[in-house]
């Protein structure tokens, strides 16, 4: 080390110590002044505002809490409520109560449906709205999925039958407590099922439709709207049922 080096050194250290110097003066200060009556006033006094802020904070929260009950109706009802019982659910009025004025807020306003993107089974990836111009059977499922697997006999010999008419999306939820890719391919080649398969491989299609639970399956339109939903597992009679609804031939439950 050169002789400024060292003196550089030295005068850092120096200034190192002098602050430290300081600083432990300040807070020698400071401990005799909280020692002192009027301190400890004065920390009481802080600790009631804390306390007070505390409060003001959680009343914040509750009516917080009370606004969301108030308006998350109006934002549930734009949600597809449907539920899995022996039928296909519509996701729109029934068309003698129309009430649509055209601007999609009527009794019978039909739902778009989200975009996604996914991949098909050779890895190039295409988004749902590709699919527009024709009526869509999209279903969500995996392959650790008990009531998926039972459906999926019907989706394949729906899929044969109508396949030139509808497309089917099936769309495997690659992520999902666990699902692989590769284990949905297994799957599907072990069973010998045919229908064209998708997977959601970023979260996507998941995302997009709010996906918790599976199976769920949705028809949609050639328009791209959603027309009706089922949540669960579908038997012959129901997907028979959506395949009607999709080309024109049956309405379905309200």
């Amino acid at each position: 080390m050169d002789e400024n080096e060292k003196m550089t050194a030295e005068s850092s250290e120096k200034r190192g110590e002098q602050i430290g110097e300081v600083l432990e003066a300040e807070r020698a200060a400071q401990a005799a002044e909280a020692a002192s009556p009027e301190g400890q006033a004065r920390d009481r006094k802080a600790h009631r505002g804390i306390i007070i802020a505390a409060v003001a904070f959680a009343v914040l929260l509750i009516g917080a809490g009370v606004a969301y009950s108030v308006l998350a109706p109006s934002a549930e009802n734009e949600k597809i409520e449907v539920t899995g019982t022996d039928a296909v659910h519509a996701t729109e009025g029934p068309e003698e109560n129309n009430g649509d004025t055209g601007d999609g807020t009527g009794a019978n306003a039909t739902t778009p449906a989200p975009d996604f993107t996914m991949t098909d089974s050779e890895g190039k990836t295409l988004k749902l709205s590709d699919f527009r111009g024709r009526p869509v059977l999209l279903n969500f499922w995996a392959s650790w999925c008990g009531p998926c697997k039972s459906e999926m006999p019907a989706i394949q010999v729906a899929w044969e039958q109508s396949g030139q008419d509808i497309d089917f999306v099936i769309v495997n939820m690659t992520g999902m407590s666990g699902e692989t890719e590769q284990s949905a391919k297994t799957f599907l080649a072990d069973e010998g099922y045919s229908f064209p398969a998708y997977f959601d491989t970023n979260n996507s299609a998941a995302a997009a439709f709010g996906v918790s639970s599976i199976p769920q399956t949705y028809l949609i339109n050639a328009d791209g709207d959603i027309i009706g939903a089922y949540m669960g597992a579908m038997d012959d009679s129901v997907i028979n049922q959506g395949i009607a609804m999709l080309k024109g031939e049956a309405d379905v439950a309200q």
